[in-house]
């Protein structure tokens, strides 16, 4: 049996499709015009999107675990016993591919997410509620004053609940002078979103020795991850990434009990 995945993100998987695993046990769905309630009505195992989608499919989900409803987003609903689910599957995928590679890992070190709202967001919460207690996060673009008053009310959210946590909100330009050096960079960042900043992480000054770098957005640009490389940080790309993604997915729909 497969699963059928319907996906904002169609051309990016099909490019990843022959070399992955996991996905030979989906039907990739080919993307149409449906509005979000015909999409539903179609039974798709999983529908993914960015997390800036999410709030047009929250009016259709019942079942929200408390996590994804104190941060308010996510990257996917799953179907389950006839009723969709949010869940952030990316921030997941992540911190497992963390667990993997316990060695390299050290949860009282400064982790640095880059991203949308809904990516920083999502990564620093899992992070958090996984253990690690200095985080950096910062938007890929400058704020808008609704982006703002949405990080901040995160912030006041996740310290209700996860205690001792040294969270820091900074804008991209200053990641260069920060006081400390990150032991792990998280980025999901295009290089049209913010060229000079791009621009900037290229020399990741801001990493500690033996750093590792988790690149979310390899597949359409390489340019971080071959610079990373030279500079001898440990990487992880963005198929490797989708491949445990693929993977969660596969574990979560063959054991509902889970989702």
């Amino acid at each position: 049996m497969k699963y059928k995945l319907y996906s904002y993100f169609n051309d990016k998987i099909k490019r990843i499709a022959e070399q992955s695993q996991a996905l030979t046990q989906f039907e990739l769905q080919e993307p149409n015009e449906d509005s979000i309630t015909d999409l539903l009505k179609r039974k798709y195992n999983v529908i993914e999107f960015d997390g800036a989608r999410y709030k047009d499919f929250m009016p259709f989900v019942k079942a929200v675990d408390w996590k994804t409803n104190s941060i308010g987003t996510a990257d996917c609903i799953l179907l389950t016993d006839n009723a969709y689910k949010p869940y952030n599957i990316l921030a997941e995928s992540i911190a497992s591919i963390l667990k993997k590679n316990v060695a390299r890992v050290n949860s009282q070190l400064p982790v640095i997410i880059i991203g949308d709202v809904h990516f920083v967001m999502s990564v620093a919460s899992k992070l958090a509620l996984s253990g690690f207690i200095k985080i950096v996060v910062s938007l890929v673009v400058s704020a808008s004053d609704s982006e703002e008053s949405i990080l901040r009310e995160f912030e006041r959210k996740i310290r209700s609940f996860v205690f001792n946590l040294d969270l820091k909100i900074i804008p991209i330009s200053e990641l260069t002078s920060a006081d400390q050096a990150g032991f792990l960079l998280i980025s999901n960042f295009k290089r049209e979103q913010n060229k000079d900043a791009y621009d900037l992480l290229v020399y990741f000054n801001f990493l500690s020795e033996g750093a590792s770098f988790f690149d979310c957005n390899s597949i359409e640009d390489s340019y971080l991850v071959d610079d990373a490389r030279k500079a001898d940080i440990f990487v992880i790309d963005e198929v490797e990434i989708l491949e445990n993604k693929y993977n969660n997915l596969l574990e979560l729909l063959k054991n509902h009990s889970l989702v």
